[in-house]
């Protein structure tokens, strides 16, 4: 079943202000892991749709069920309409450029979202005691330097696997959004992602509330005690529009410099621009990144790396019927693959598809993909699998074609997600 999205709402690209459609979708235990303050157990997930001209959109009929399915599986989903599908302003790019930074947009959106309502749970903790037993509340307490780091799902389908591979790493996209000047679209995605969240908080206090009345009234706790903040025909506004920042202090990302400039601070990137010119950026079949490359790229098993922030995201990535350069063209227009481009339009510190190499991924295909090859993803899956220094692993699932329409595939697909997910910390 599909479930309605909490919100929907619109977001300015960090791109060119493109206005971009988004959802939010909430997973059925929310409200008790709120509730009960076991923050740390709050994860988030992104899922993007395939090429908008081939009618790609956020109600794609692979990408809702895959959505559904992160849903059940406890996650906090964000999905997106790209540039130029569905009721989003623009058009689809021809270098994928306009995409990789509305898929960034939408990642914004959903890290504060997720931080905001876990540390705006933790003001709660003391008075929830009425509803909560000791137990439930003896979780063991951390400073916001010893915090466990928020789990974050990045994925995509077909043309979203494309525009996945070519996002920079999680910690170079939180860096944008924490050092965004006032006014900017990365400051307005921030602000739209706590006023979404104190939203969810108020209408799960207010559920809170009705309860500790029905216990004095009744003298029990009702069985129904809130697990989600929609309880007792509360509904969420829907946001259409409308921007959270005051007009006189708004200003276009076009009209004021970026604020990725700031970013460089804490990145090398002049060695990483001479890589881009060496190597080149596009990932082709069997590429394995060079010991120069290699030293470029960020470290560690998909925990997220190092931030300047106080808090941090372990980063995983899903990729569903992945598309493998070089593309068709059923799939993008033809010309030479374009670069790797990360904000700002800006040559990121590694070749696109490189952050899967460095963290847990996993891909899943059928072999009777109608636009790769099962040939060409296998070879592809396993010299990856072979060089990830961060656990890639991958599925190609008998009979299943790109759109996933024969009989039983999606529950296989389903099946191996969820094993999938069942090994994430």
């Amino acid at each position: 079943m599909i479930p309605e999205p909490a919100y929907s709402f619109t977001i300015p690209s960090v791109e060119d202000d493109t206005t971009l459609e988004c959802r939010i979708y909430h997973p059925a235990n929310l409200g008790k892991t709120l509730l009960h303050h076991s923050t740390n157990s709050l994860k988030g997930a992104i899922f993007a749709h395939p090429y908008a001209p081939l009618g790609g959109s956020y109600d794609d009929p692979v990408v809702l069920p895959v959505a559904a399915m992160l849903v059940e599986m406890g996650y906090v989903v964000g999905t997106l309409n790209f540039r130029g599908a569905g009721g989003s302003h623009g058009k689809t790019s021809w270098t994928g450029k306009g995409e990789v930074e509305d898929y960034c947009s939408v990642v914004g959106v959903v890290m504060y979202y997720i931080r905001t309502l876990q540390h705006s749970a933790r003001h709660y903790s003391d008075a929830l005691s009425p509803i909560i037993s000791a137990d439930e509340r003896n979780v063991p307490a951390k400073g916001s330097n010893g915090e466990r780091p928020l789990s974050i799902l990045l994925g995509g389908y077909s043309y979203g696997s494309l525009v996945l591979a070519r996002l920079p790493t999680i910690q170079v996209i939180q860096q944008r959004f924490e050092s965004a000047a006032t006014g900017t679209a990365a400051a307005e995605i921030v602000q739209r992602a706590r006023t979404l969240a104190e939203q969810t908080l108020k209408a799960l206090e207010e559920a809170r509330q009705h309860d500790l009345k029905a216990s004095r009234d009744h003298g029990a706790i009702p069985e129904d005690a809130p697990a989600s903040p929609v309880k007792h025909g509360r509904t969420f506004p829907v946001i259409i529009g409308g921007e959270e920042t005051d007009s006189s202090d708004r200003r276009r990302s076009r009209d004021t410099p970026r604020s990725m400039d700031l970013v460089r601070k804490s990145v090398d990137f002049p060695k990483r621009l001479k890589a881009h010119i060496r190597h080149g950026s596009a990932l082709q079949e069997g590429h394995v990144p060079s010991e120069d490359e290699k030293s470029h790229l960020p470290t560690g098993r998909g925990d997220g790396g190092g931030s300047s922030g106080p808090w941090l995201f372990t980063a995983h990535y899903l990729l569903i019927s992945p598309v493998v350069l070089p593309l068709t063209t059923n799939i993008a227009p033809p010309g030479p693959p374009a670069p790797q481009l990360g904000l700002r339009g800006r040559s990121t510190d590694n070749k696109a598809g490189a952050i899967f190499l460095q963290h847990a991924t996993l891909a899943v295909f059928g072999t009777n993909d109608t636009f790769i090859s099962n040939r060409r993803l296998r070879a592809w899956a396993t010299k990856t699998e072979r060089e990830a220094a961060g656990g890639f692993e991958w599925q190609a699932v008998e009979g299943a074609g790109h759109f996933w329409r024969e009989e039983d595939v999606m529950q296989k697909l389903r099946e191996r997600v969820t094993k999938w997910v069942e090994t994430l910390r």
